[in-house]
């Protein structure tokens, strides 16, 4: 592996780091609606990179101005995938069980994989379709535990929803590597996504009152932890790595996720540990099964 890639892996083990909170911070929140919160760590993130990119929102303006309305549209795109992320995951999160919703998370690499073929004839190797069939038969270990608890199959075709997004969103992100450097880019996704994610929260939030300053702390934490520092990371590899090594975040937020649960009173069932392990072992699967080369 070069120097760069070494590097790139490391961030996105970082990024990893930071996807683990997000599941349990989620969950804890009371209040406020699926979109809310995902409207609220879109803007939170926003503000915070429009407040330290090194390009000033004038300048950001005309380069985008300048740009192909090709790649205006995808910018664009790009930002309503991942506001559609957001939604579907924390959605399918509040309707099943912690543990469940982490360990689907997982199979985020095969999306990527599926959408790299399909967005730029990257063919999956044998190593990466025997990943993927690990990963899915975890996936319908996981469903097996479904009415136990929290546990919930409508919640966990939400998140499946949210996993197939991912795939589109990494590779917009690809796509869109030499458009503008990583602050400004991310920044305006997180715009973009908070801003189509508006008209939603009105429809699910509007009656709500009595928020506690605990949920908007959680709000706060999300944009910050999770999206500034995790999605960000995850757009700038996907700039210089292999998509499915991007998704390499995934198992890593997985097992860190149901670890920081099961201190918090969120104890997967026997069936949820087996499926997850079963996932994240295929998801590792596939992700080793790619080069690791810068391109």
């Amino acid at each position: 592996m070069t120097e760069t890639g070494t590097r790139e892996v490391a961030l996105v083990a970082l990024a990893a780091c930071a996807f683990a909170t997000a599941s349990p911070i989620a969950k804890s929140l009371g209040g406020l609606s699926f979109a809310g919160i995902a409207a609220g760590r879109c803007a939170v993130a926003a503000v915070a990179l429009w407040a330290i990119s090194p390009m000033s929102p004038v300048a950001t303006w005309r380069a985008i101005a300048a740009m192909s309305a090709r790649r205006r549209l995808a910018l664009v795109g790009a930002g309503l995938l991942l506001g559609a992320h957001f939604a579907l995951f924390l959605a399918g999160l509040q309707a099943t069980s912690l543990p469940a919703a982490a360990a689907l998370v997982s199979l985020e690499p095969i999306a990527v994989v599926v959408t790299a073929w399909v967005a730029f004839g990257v063919r999956p190797r044998g190593r990466e379709v025997a990943g993927i069939a690990v990963a899915t038969l975890g996936a319908a270990v996981v469903a097996r535990g479904a009415g136990q608890g929290e546990h919930r199959l409508a919640g966990d075709a939400l998140v499946l929803g949210a996993v197939v997004i991912f795939g589109g969103y990494v590779a917009l992100a690809r796509g869109l590597r030499d458009a503008l450097p990583t602050a400004p880019y991310a920044a305006c996704v997180y715009t973009v996504a908070a801003l189509a994610l508006a008209p939603v929260v009105l429809v699910f939030d509007a009656s709500a009152s009595g928020i506690p300053a605990s949920t908007w702390l959680g709000v706060a934490a999300l944009g910050l932890v999770p999206t500034l520092v995790g999605h960000t990371l995850v757009q700038r590899a996907a700039r210089h790595v292999s998509p499915s090594l991007v998704a390499l975040a995934s198992p890593g937020e997985t097992v860190g996720a149901i670890l920081i649960g099961a201190a918090t009173s969120h104890m997967p069932t026997p069936v949820e540990w087996t499926g997850a392990a079963i996932v994240v072992l295929g998801a590792v699967v596939t992700v080793t099964g790619t080069s690791t080369a810068s391109t």
